[in-house]
């Protein structure tokens, strides 16, 4: 009896190790996965050049007068 219960435990770590590695490695490989597919099934002619007028601005500005100095 307690050959099976050795082995029913080890068959059982063995499970929890297999979902763990699943868990942890698998949304990765999905992705991946995912944007390749997506890759080869879309050809480069079917979305067209960006065109972005995007300045060369800083996100966030301070005003010109709006400067404290701290002494």
């Amino acid at each position: 009896m307690a050959v099976n219960q050795t082995t029913a435990l080890k068959v059982g770590l063995c499970l929890l190790g297999l979902c763990l590695f699943d868990y942890i490695v698998g949304p990765p490989l999905y992705w991946q996965f995912m944007e390749g597919l997506v890759a080869f099934s879309h050809t480069s002619n079917t979305c067209p050049p960006c065109l972005c007028d995007c300045s060369f601005q800083p996100l966030l500005t301070i005003p010109e007068g709006c400067c404290l100095t701290i002494a």
